[in-house]
């Protein structure tokens, strides 16, 4: 699991989508940070908990075989 520390105000979804690329776990991240339910737009020195998930590939168009 990653610790990562709000240098800026930001809003959490976008935080996860740098991190994973994609939305798709975005309740599980909201899982483990019951502490920013209520936050809209987080705040420098906020910390969000990061935890490990696999990310399934997204196979890109005229990509099914490498």
């Amino acid at each position: 699991m990653i610790e990562y520390v709000v240098t800026e105000p930001k809003r959490l979804d976008t935080i996860v989508y740098e991190h994973y690329k994609t939305l798709d776990v975005f309740e599980s991240v909201l899982e483990v940070n019951v502490h920013l339910h209520n936050k809209y737009i987080l705040e420098v020195g906020d910390k969000v908990l990061l935890p490990t998930i696999e990310v399934p590939k997204k196979i890109e168009d005229g990509a099914l075989w490498d």
